[in-house]
Parts: C-alpha cells; sequence; structure tokens
C-alpha cells in the first residue's frame, strides 16, 4: 500500500520566516531525497529478483492477462479514493481551524505532497514538514498549518491501531498462523504506536508528566551518545507539547471534528486494505471474505510501517507474499503482490508525484509574480 505517516510530528516549532524569492527543498535535501528514492528502487529490484527466483515470468504475464479487468479498475478505484481522502480529511481540519477559505482542490493537493514525500523517504519522515512546507508557501498560516496536520495525523495514527484491533479477535487464528517471523514486526509496530498515543495522551491532557517523561528519556538517550544536542531536542519537544495542547483544546471545542477525522480515516484505511480482496476476486478466487483480507492488509500495515525504509520497499511486497499465500494460493501469490502494490503503492507514487511538480510550478509561478506572503518557510527549518 502506499505508506503513509505512523507519527504525527509536524515539525511547526522550527518554522521561521524567510527571504522571499527562495522556493523549493535545499539541494542538501534534494540529494538526500534521490539517494532515498534510489535506495527504495534497489531495495524493490532486489526482492523482485527474489521473488522472481522461484517464478516465471511467462506465468505471471499469462495469469495477469486472465484477470477480471473490472475487479482491477475495482482495486485501482479504492486506491485512488484512499489518496483523494488525504486531502478531505485535511480540508475539514482546516475548514474548523481557519477562518479564511482554502480551495478544497489546493488542500487535496497538500494530501499528495504529503503522499509523495512520505513514500519516498525513510519510514516517511519528510512527508509532514513537506506538507508543512507547501502549505505555509501557498498562504496558510503557520499555527494553523502546524494544528491542521497534528489533528489529522493523531486520527490516522487510532485509526491504523483501531482497525487491527477491532478485526484481530475474529480473524486470530488466520492471521496467527500466517505471521510467521512478521509476528516480531507487528508486535514492534503495536507497541509503538500504543506508545505514541498514550504519549499524545499525556502531552494533549497532561504537560508536566508528558515534560518529565521527556527529560528522563532525552538525558538516558544524551548518556549513551544517541543524541549530543540535550537541551535543543527538549526545547524542541517542549514546543511540540505546546502544539498539541492546543489540538486537545480545538477537540474540545469542536467534538465532532474528531469523529469526522476518525471517519474519515477510517473510510481512507478501509480502502487501502481491501485492495487485495478486489485482486482476489480478479483471479476469481472466493471463499475468504472481505474482512479477511482487510484484517492482514492492516495487521502487515502496522509491521511495516514503522521501518526506516522508503515506501516500506522490500518489506511490503515480502509480507504480502507470506501472510496472503494461503489465500491466493502459491500459483498466484506473485502476480497478486505484483497487482495489489502496482494499485496501492506505485500508481499513487506516479500520481502523487505529478501533483506534487504541478503544485511547485505553480508555487514557482507565483513567486515569479511577486504573489507571495512574508510567511513562506524555510525548506531547512520545516524539514
Amino acid at each position: 500500500m502506499m505508506n503513509t505517516p505512523c507519527t504525527s510530528k509536524p515539525n511547526s516549532a522550527e518554522t521561521q520566516p524567510r527571504t522571499p524569492g527562495e522556493s523549493g527543498p535545499s539541494k542538501k535535501n534534494k540529494k538526500l531525497r534521490l539517494a532515498s528514492m534510489l535506495f527504495m528502487l534497489a531495495l524493490i529490484a532486489v526482492t523482485l529478483y527474489i521473488v522472481f527466483r522461484d517464478t516465471s515470468l511467462k506465468e505471471v504475464w499469462s495469469s495477469v492477462l486472465d484477470a477480471n479487468p473490472l475487479w482491477l479498475l475495482a482495486a485501482l478505484g479504492a486506491s485512488l479514493f484512499a489518496s483523494l481522502m488525504f486531502g478531505v480529511a485535511l480540508h475539514i481540519a482546516l475548514r474548523a481551524l481557519y477562518g479564511r477559505r482554502i480551495s478544497f482542490f489546493r488542500n487535496i493537493g497538500f494530501g499528495y505532497i504529503g503522499q509523495y514525500y512520505t513514500a519516498i523517504t525513510p519510514a516517511g519522515v519528510a512527508g509532514q514538514p513537506m506538507q508543512l512546507y507547501y502549505m505555509i508557501a501557498y498562504g496558510v498560516e503557520v499555527s494553523y498549518a502546524s494544528l491542521a496536520l497534528l489533528l489529522v495525523n493523531a486520527s490516522h495514527q487510532l485509526v491504523v491501531l483501531l482497525i487491527p484491533t477491532v478485526l484481530f479477535p475474529f480473524h486470530a487464528s488466520l492471521i496467527l498462523n500466517n505471521l510467521g517471523g512478521f509476528i516480531w514486526f507487528f508486535l514492534l509496530g503495536s507497541v509503538i504506536n500504543i506508545g505514541l498515543i498514550l504519549f499524545l495522551l499525556f502531552a494533549m491532557f497532561s504537560r508536566e508528566f508528558a515534560g518529565r517523561l521527556v527529560h528522563k528519556v532525552i538525558y538516558l538517550l544524551s548518556k549513551i551518545r544517541i543524541i549530543k544536542n540535550p537541551n535543543k531536542i527538549e526545547d524542541r519537544v517542549a514546543k511540540q507539547i505546546d502544539l498539541y495542547q492546543k489540538g486537545a483544546e480545538v477537540f474540545k471545542r469542536h467534538r465532532w471534528l474528531l469523529f469526522a477525522e476518525l471517519f474519515s480515516y477510517i473510510l481512507l484505511l478501509g480502502s487501502q486494505f481491501i485492495i487485495p480482496y478486489f485482486i482476489y476476486r480478479a483471479f476469481h478466487l472466493s471463499g475468504f471474505s472481505a474482512y479477511d483480507f482487510i484484517a492482514l492488509q492492516s495487521v502487515l500495515y502496522l509491521a511495516v510501517c514503522f521501518l526506516p525504509i522508503p515506501g516500506s520497499a522490500g518489506a511490503s511486497e515480502s509480507g504480502f507474499v507470506k501472510l496472503f499465500r494461503v489465500l491466493f494460493q502459491s500459483a498466484l501469490i506473485v502476480p497478486a503482490m505484483l497487482l495489489s502494490r502496482v494499485a496501492s503503492f506505485y500508481f499513487i507514487l506516479i500520481l502523487s508525484g505529478a501533483i506534487s511538480l504541478a503544485m511547485q510550478l505553480v508555487l514557482s509561478w507565483r513567486k515569479n509574480h511577486h504573489f507571495i506572503t512574508e510567511e513562506d518557510p524555510s525548506p531547512d527549518d520545516v524539514n
């Protein structure tokens, strides 16, 4: 699937005004993203080599040609719907928070920018900062942009854990019998996600507790020399906690907003997780329900989304082959994996890349014609 961020961490606290006329990511960041994309392509190449060692390319292509095109279109439609929902969720948050009207289509563009940079960087670390950069560059005030990203990504994080938690009791044997070694990645992803959600809640409603916890963790990491500047890190985290508390106040004033965001992300992730079922039906198979596929895909997502790999490349492919082999049968698992990844990841990667390029070209045109604001961020500050 299109790898989306599993954490909510917009770097709003570090955003500062800059000189109008600067645009686009810095050369250093461009090089890092190029290296990240090349690394992702290398991982994909290695994974495909391993997968195709014992598989005939001719047989795979024959299976793909035999697939029902209507079900394949349904898979692409579900992927497209999910990708649009990122922008819809952001639009809902900004409409509730921001006094000025922002184009719905521009918010859809911001959503695609986040998806593109999430896909091409390890663990999606550039997704939210680049969304923040473009939102401010297009005139959204930094405080509202940061808070909107916090709210949508907090909702995303909750739903990532909610779906497998709800479905696991009803599909436990299917999941456990097929997880194999991925059970450790699943447990790790669950622990990290639960920890982040708990920290988010404590940061929102108990600043003193969150501050003490952060201080102890940073002190420990500095002692073992994982971080070199603990005071700077503490200052950044303190500003982020302030942002979380503002988010709590927003939810108190707009109680409907939390439910709207959660519902949006249930639709979004549900659409992503059902794609393998549509591929299953495209191969004229039956016997397993859509809920079986959603349960397995939600577990796979939670297992790989925290891995420091661009687009979860390699892990998603090998995990799909492991978890879904019994459902698709051995002869169809490789073409099923390829079609599923094309629909859920590569299709959206190309689409989001094209839209991100268009947004950058429009932004450059606006700057060249002096349609700029004093709030434009520095790319180095938001990354």
